[in-house]
């Protein structure tokens, strides 16, 4: 009864917004889009083109930092073209000192070591998706998707292309976007969202074209400028088909060389201006880099991101409060043997099909496997509602074969994102899951109310987890089987400036408590009969923490930033009640410079799950970047974590440790060098280790179109006799060479 009641309140709350839509109107800042009828500008970085002369300009930027409002101190000039396939953009960024900007060499996606001109376009005018295109004096590609207004999805990649120039006014850039990229209504006259963000690394300055909000510096969809104007366009292309090839040869610890013979295919098509269909069959995913390690004291795993390219583009889809679909699941046991995903947009709706097959091909239905085989599936639906907020529902499914029968993993949730105002927003989500056997107590909801401006930002929520809520065949959620909790929490901040400096301070507060089965207690006794519950462990103790942080954002100096914290709470474990703190800080220094450096030192209380009793630990972390010149990087990343008893003797050891070096020979063509290193020393007589090496040549010899050559190898201990001995022994080691080439039809 009380899921239903949770359920009616959303859809109480929801419905009567769905009778309110976005105002149309464009405001102040508008610029005319002009008409391309004879030759395109060439796209080389020089504005001197017929088509630049002829379309009107719009400058006048203002800083959101350091000097919030006042006028730029260089300022920035723009235009647009289009023709029927593409979008042109062009940007005069004026520098009294051209000498002085900076301008690095990097790979697609890291340009903010640099000066950078970047611009917002909401193609669909729905005020709260669209895209972010950023370029450097280099002319190196940046772009992502945005969505929830201010959300970004950084995995997005288009087909584009930019070129940039130095000269003696400042530098300049021109962009070529085919409208293929986007998702836009089949309005035969377009009206889109617009604005344009310029950075001044050496000066700290950003500024602005429009936006100028309570917001903060964080751009959002709802509050661009416009480009008016445009009609008749096509997105050109709706067919990519880009297959593979892939030949190597692979070591494994108890296998001699084997060699490495494969192909798959990617296909995309574009089912409307807005709607995208993907498929892909036997995926391969060489050329995506391991996993960098981290020590990890929880009972929990640790979250690593998404890489591989058919699933990190359209993932914003299915985002939800509670990570009910998380695609690392997907293929982690078992080949991918083929996938279809459907993203996109109808109306006001937001649509999200997923589909994929795991397993292993086989030819013979004698042969065996160890590979998992299982389907997933997910739906999404997201409609929108008023100017900023949405209403939707995520339906994930696992299902694989067991021993008499399928067996199941299910889990769906309805979730609403309200943007009350310019500044406040109500989130939420009702979630359950379904199991056999497990079909009670088995939902999760999540409110929270937050306010944010550029000064002051907070935040209340309340959210219960029951212990039967499990979600980590499809999902990802840190959670014991059979323990669940509720807890309110609370967050403020505030960050004025001083000077061209900022200040930062927050507090926080949690008051939380745990839900047990019966279940739980006898399945620890069981693994722990020598342990008994402590004299004051109480099903109903309240666990609570508050804390409080300050730091400080430097501009223009070696240091970059600086940041201390503080946190004192009550936990409460079976065997253990104890009252902890937990504090430290970090800082980094400006990374403009040829060398940048950043340390952090944490020291805590904390709960040792190994020895089932409360312990301290203490951790630094090193990281560093090195760039001889511009093209060259070096990245090392260093962590040196020890757990302690309570009368300070340690009893484990953890380091680990990456080195990435990378040189570019162009933009498109990179030689890539990855090496990482584990040591840990939980108990007192056990060493485990890992050791990893990656090297990857990469050059994108046309859009989409790849060569990759690839080196990897992974060593890491086993046992070896009786007793506690371990040696370090080979995992695999490969060699592989992957092209892909893109079909546009």
């Amino acid at each position: 009864m009380s899921r239903l009641i949770i359920a009616l309140l959303l859809f109480t709350i929801s419905y009567p917004l769905l009778l309110f839509a976005h105002p149309e109107g464009t405001g102040e800042h508008v610029i005319q889009a002009y008409r391309i009828e004879g030759e395109p500008p060439q796209i080389d970085g020089v504005l001197d083109d017929v088509v630049w002369q002829q379309s009107e300009p719009r400058s006048g930027f203002i800083q959101l930092e350091p000097a919030r409002g006042t006028g730029a101190t260089d300022d920035t000039e723009f235009r647009i073209a289009y023709d029927v396939h593409n979008l042109y953009v062009a940007f005069r960024c004026y520098d009294a000192e051209p000498n002085k900007i900076v301008n690095r060499m990097t790979r697609r996606g890291d340009v903010y070591a640099s000066d950078v001109i970047s611009f917002f376009i909401d193609p669909h005018h729905d005020h709260r998706t669209g895209y972010k295109f950023a370029t450097n004096p280099g002319g190196v590609q940046s772009d992502n998707y945005r969505y929830e207004d201010t959300q970004r999805d950084s995995n997005w990649k288009g087909i584009w292309w930019v070129e940039s120039k130095i000269d003696e006014l400042g530098w300049s850039a021109e962009f070529k976007i085919p409208f293929s990229n986007f998702r836009f209504t089949d309005k035969p006259t377009q009206i889109w969202g617009f604005d344009v963000e310029r950075v001044n690394r050496r000066k700290s300055e950003v500024t602005v074209w429009k936006q100028l909000t309570q917001a903060g510096v964080v751009t959002r969809m709802s509050d661009l400028g416009h480009i008016v104007g445009i009609q008749g366009i096509e997105t050109g292309k709706n067919f990519e088909i880009t297959p593979y090839a892939l030949g190597g040869a692979a070591r494994t610890t108890d296998a001699d060389i084997a060699r490495q013979l494969g192909t798959g295919l990617d296909v995309q098509y574009s089912l409307t201006s807005a709607l995208k269909a993907n498929l892909t069959v036997n995926p391969d995913f060489a050329q995506v880099e391991a996993d960098q390690l981290e020590i990890n004291l929880t009972r929990f795993p640790t979250r690593f991101p998404e890489k591989r390219p058919f699933f990190v583009e359209g993932n914003s889809f299915f985002e939800t409060p509670y990570d009910l679909m998380f695609s690392r699941r997907i293929g982690s046991r078992g080949n991918i043997l083929w996938g279809g995903k459907l993203t996109g947009k109808v109306g006001n709706y937001s649509l999200g099909v997923l589909g994929n097959q795991t397993g292993e091909f086989t030819f013979s239905q004698a042969a065996s496997s160890e590979k998992e085989a299982a389907w997933f599936s997910a739906i999404r639906v997201k409609r929108d509602i008023l100017k900023r907020s949405n209403v939707g529902i995520l339906l994930v499914n696992k299902e694989q074969p067991g021993s008499d029968s399928w067996e199941h993993s299910r889990v769906g949730g309805i979730d609403m994102n309200l943007a009350l105002g310019k500044t406040y927003h109500l989130t939420g989500q009702y979630a359950g899951s379904f199991h056999p056997g497990e079909d009670r107590d088995n939902a999760a909801y999540t409110v929270n109310f937050a306010q944010r401006n550029y000064l002051w930002s907070s935040n209340i929520g309340f959210e219960r987890v029951a212990p039967h809520f499990e979600i980590n065949q499809t999902g990802f959620l840190r959670k014991e089987r059979d323990r669940g909790w509720q807890r309110v929490y609370m967050r403020g901040s505030y960050s004025p400036h001083w000077g061209n400096h900022q200040f930062f301070s927050g507090i926080t507060a949690r008051l939380s408590q745990s839900l047990y089965t019966p279940r739980y207690f006898s399945e620890w006794q069981e693994r722990n009969p020598k342990l008994s519950l402590s004299s004051e462990f109480d099903e109903d103790l309240l666990r609570w923490s508050i804390g409080g942080d300050v730091g400080m954002d430097f501009r223009e100096i070696l240091l970059d930033d600086i940041n201390a914290y503080y946190t004192r709470s009550r936990e409460v474990e079976l065997t253990e009640v104890f009252t902890a703190d937990r504090y430290g800080f970090e800082f980094d220094t400006n990374a403009t410079y040829p060398i940048a450096i950043g340390i952090a030192m944490d020291f805590a209380d904390y709960f040792n799950f190994r020895r089932q009793q409360a312990g301290k630990q203490r951790s630094i972390t090193l990281q560093s970047t090195l760039r001889p010149q511009s093209n060259f990087s070096v990245e090392l990343d260093s962590s040196y974590a020890q757990s302690l008893d309570l009368e300070g003797a340690i009893d484990g050891r953890f380091f680990v440790s990456s080195l990435r070096a990378t040189y570019l020979f162009t933009r498109e063509s990179f030689l890539r060098m990855f090496a990482q290193a584990g040591t840990e020393r939980p108990l007192s007589a056990e060493i485990h280790q890992h050791y990893l090496l990656s090297i990857l040549f990469g050059w994108e010899y046309s859009p989409k179109s790849h060569l990759f050559a690839a080196y990897n190898e992974t060593w890491a201990d086993i046992p070896v006799g009786i007793g506690l001995n371990r040696e370090l022994a080979l995992e695999n080691r490969v060699v592989v060479v992957k092209v892909t080439y893109l079909y546009n039809l």
